[in-house]
């Protein structure tokens, strides 16, 4: 969240701080972010720069900081960019802010913690407790109002009340054509019919629409209705998000019809909250199962969790938190890495809907399957690397466009682009580009043949190499001394532009026959064949529900300072946020969640009818589907930087009511519906 004009940066901040902390807030951030890439592994200019001794000791240009002396340092020089041969970062300078704080760090002692920092204690004021939204839901009575023959229940006493300290009436009723049509627009979103809207014409029964309304809250549309909107506020999707892929989810319409069939059957809200967050471990659970698409349907992040979970059932920003400490509500940056440590600590899954016989014969078809797909891919693989090897023997009459050689065309036309690219900023083509005669162009070519053949040498070396470490067992042997190694970065660009997977000189399976011949091709026709056998005998797939799980081994959730998790500092026991729960008596913290993950004791303190956010948030929802916007206008932000509500007294009157109905959202509905502000329309709104 920034504030234009008002926001400070972290760097100016870090300047004022202590030794330790201007490092981990401002210079260990700047450290990974700008120089790891190169500087973990000695391979740029011989120079370390991930522990203080590598600093000191420094590299083939001599020590990279003096401690004490920030103007004798090598690294502010680079990058203050002053000195005559280094200037760091590659990207470009950086900020003046950055460039001080290490200054400053270096001129402090270069202090680098042997641990973890502790993030401050946070302290939550009692003005910060004071704010509506934290405040306790408690039914107020209804005000008293001048025209006492306007309105049906209690709520338009509330609106009525507002009217007339403003000097304001309110409409009169819609006539009963329009009544009926808003009627099933609202709780159905679909219009009446002629012999239905003359009906309703034409009874003048007192309970006349209170009838239509019951009968319209009864209908399966409403579901259709009101579920969509829940839907919007879950991020439901058919397919799967930020996928390259077209990836479906075959079976998301169960949780999208679960949701249905919990808004016709009026699941209480509490209910509906905790089978979305923890159904897996409710009592019936195979009632509730399918809930659990609200996290198993989302983007695989677990921020994207935390957010849905706070914001979605409490309209609470505690993502804001994820860097810092919330800047406008008061939610300490613990609270964000406890509730992201219990979604750390799920899995996604899924619970069939078949017999076991079933389930076990569709995933052996598949495993077969997908053995055979992989057996297949590894061929094609092998082939086109071969290919590639010798194509990358012929790189200079490719170059050279050969007219007495043999040449592939689509081998050519791969050539011709790369070299004829716009980006000729590679710094082993510089010499291709200035060659003006064809004597020096042959010459260039020679040198870049030689060179490709090298590196494509060098990075099947590296690959040997590595792969030989990261497969020895590190209780039988002494792992010490060894070290993955790792190519110059320019030349395993050079290796990526012409030998990976997309490079200019590999082929796919669809245009490998052409190449191969003899048993090479029988063997790829016959893999090709085999799938396809394969993949027509499978069995149809299981029907299941995507839910998660917590994982059988749990990990411990640490702060993430900065929001790096390469930067870990202290615990983060899984617990709720702290404005909303009652502080342990000797710590003041939270109180910690025991059983698993914690989802069913974070699902319980959501739904918890003494916290005083979940009632309000939906009461505030439903209000802003029936009428155009909501009591209070950001529906998902009840912080400091969300609007105040138009009518609080209202809203907590509201809130209150559904937690004593049971929390019925049929019954709110009706309250709503059978209000003048309804049948009158949307006067309340505004």
């Amino acid at each position: 969240m920034k504030i234009p004009g008002l926001l400070v940066t972290a760097c100016g901040l870090a300047l004022a701080a202590e030794p330790a902390e201007l490092f981990e807030m401002s210079v260990r951030p700047l450290l990974v972010t700008k120089c790891y890439g190169c500087h973990t592994d000695a391979k740029s200019g011989g120079l370390q720069l991930d522990t203080r001794e590598h600093l000191l000791a420094g590299g083939k240009s001599g020590p990279a900081i003096k401690v004490g002396d920030p103007d004798g340092s090598l690294l502010v020089q680079a990058i203050r960019q002053t000195h005559a041969r280094l200037k760091m970062p590659p990207g470009g300078k950086l900020a003046e802010a950055e460039v001080e704080a290490v200054a400053k760090w270096i001129r402090d002692g270069a202090v680098w913690p042997a641990g973890t920092v502790s993030a401050a204690k946070y302290v939550i004021t009692p003005e910060q407790r004071k704010f509506w939204s934290f405040q306790p839901v408690v039914e107020p009575a209804a005000p008293k109002v001048r025209d006492t023959k306007w309105g049906h229940n209690d709520v338009d006493r509330f609106i009525l009340a507002k009217l007339e300290e403003k000097g304001l009436a309110p409409v009169k009723q819609a006539e009963r054509r329009t009544l009926i049509r808003r009627a099933y627009l609202d709780l159905t979103g679909l219009p009446p019919a002629a012999d239905e809207v003359d009906a309703f014409v034409g009874d003048k029964a007192p309970d006349a629409f209170a009838k239509v309304v019951d009968r319209l809250l009864a209908s399966p549309r409403y579901g259709e209705r009101w579920g969509r909107y829940w839907l919007d506020v879950a991020r439901y999707s058919d397919d799967k998000l930020n996928s390259t892929d077209d990836e479906p989810y075959t079976n998301s319409f169960r949780y999208r019809d679960w949701v249905i069939g919990a808004f016709n059957a009026d699941m209480p809200y509490d209910t509906f909250v905790k089978a979305q967050l923890a159904g897996d471990q409710l009592p019936e659970k195979e009632k509730y199962l399918a809930g659990l698409g609200f996290y198993a349907l989302s983007p695989e992040m677990q921020d994207d969790r935390v957010d849905a979970t706070t914001r979605g059932f409490m309209g609470l920003t505690v993502a804001c938190a994820q860097c810092h400490n919330h800047k406008f509500d008061p939610i300490p940056q613990a609270d964000y890495y406890s509730l992201l440590g219990i979604f750390a600590n799920t899995s996604l899954s899924e619970s069939p809907l078949a017999d076991k016989a079933q389930v076990d014969a569709y995933k052996a078809a598949k495993k077969k399957l997908d053995a055979k797909k992989k057996e297949l891919t590894e061929y094609v693989k092998a082939q086109s690397v071969s290919l590639a090897d010798i194509f990358a023997a012929r790189t200079a009459d490719y170059m050279l466009d050969s007219s007495d050689k043999l040449l592939d065309h689509e081998v050519f036309q791969k050539w011709k682009k790369y070299l004829t690219s716009p980006e000729k900023n590679h710094p082993f083509l510089k010499g291709w580009f200035e060659a003006k005669d064809e004597a020096s162009k042959k010459k260039v070519a020679a040198e870049f043949q030689a060179l490709v053949l090298a590196v494509n040498a060098e990075k099947k070396l590296v690959e040997d190499k590595n792969h030989i470490i990261l497969g020895l067992d590190p209780s039988r042997n002494d792992l010490s001394q060894a070290s993955l190694v790792s190519m110059d970065r320019d030349r395993f660009t050079l290796w990526e532009d012409l030998f990976s997977d997309r490079g200019i000189l590999r082929f796919g399976d669809g245009k490998l026959d052409r190449f191969l011949a003899g048993p090479w091709k029988d063997q790829l026709e016959l893999l090709r064949t085999e799938v396809k056998t394969l993949d027509a005998a499978m069995p149809t797939a299981y029907p299941y529900l995507q839910v998660i799980a917590d994982k059988e081994k749990l990990a411990e959730q640490k702060i993430w300072l900065r929001g790096d998790k390469n930067n870990p500092g202290d615990p983060a026991p899984p617990r709720f946020v702290s404005i909303l729960s009652p502080g342990d008596p000797k710590t003041g913290d939270p109180k910690r969640f025991s059983n698993g993950a914690g989802r069913l004791e974070l699902a319980a303190a959501v739904a918890d009818p003494a916290n005083p956010l979940t009632p309000r948030v939906m009461v505030n929802r439903i209000w802003q589907h029936h009428f155009g916007q909501g009591l209070v206008r950001t529906p998902s932000n009840f912080g400091a930087q969300g609007d105040r509500p138009s009518h609080p007294e209202l809203l907590d009157y509201l809130a209150a009511r559904f937690v004593k109905d049971g929390w019925s959202v049929k019954k709110l509905h009706r309250t709503i519906m059978l209000s003048a502000a309804e049948t009158g329309r949307r006067v309340s709104a505004r």
